[in-house]
């Protein structure tokens, strides 16, 4: 499990996880005023996400309201079933704060892609 923390200003090494970037999301974008899982403005499509400090934790709170977000390494989200039951193109949960429901963010589909496909 990872915790995210959106990356501003100056980026140093952290101490321990990683800062990541090149994601992109699909059907939603990232406020970067208020650091939260937001609507998709009219008409984008696949904004980035910016830099990502992914944090491995040992336990997440008891209620995390956080959306639990499916990192896809493209945006076909399909591919063969793996012994573990995922498909081979899903990557991991990723956990982005927000202010809607987890449903709410379902039924839009939205996931974060590692790639766009033309």
């Amino acid at each position: 499990m990872f915790k995210v923390r959106s990356v501003f200003g100056a980026l140093t090494t952290p101490t321990d996880g990683v800062i990541i970037h090149g994601l992109y999301l699909d059907a939603g974008r990232w406020d970067n005023r208020n650091g939260i899982l937001v609507d998709a403005e009219p008409g984008e499509i696949n904004p980035p996400l910016p830099s990502v400090h992914f944090m491995p934790v040992v336990k997440l709170p008891a209620k995390d309201t956080r959306y639990v977000c499916p990192l896809y390494k493209t945006s076909v989200r399909a591919g063969t079933l793996s012994t573990t039951g995922h498909s081979t193109n899903f990557v991991l949960a990723v956990f982005l704060p927000t202010t809607e429901l987890q449903s709410y963010w379902i039924l839009k589909g939205t996931a974060l892609l590692t790639q766009l496909t033309d």
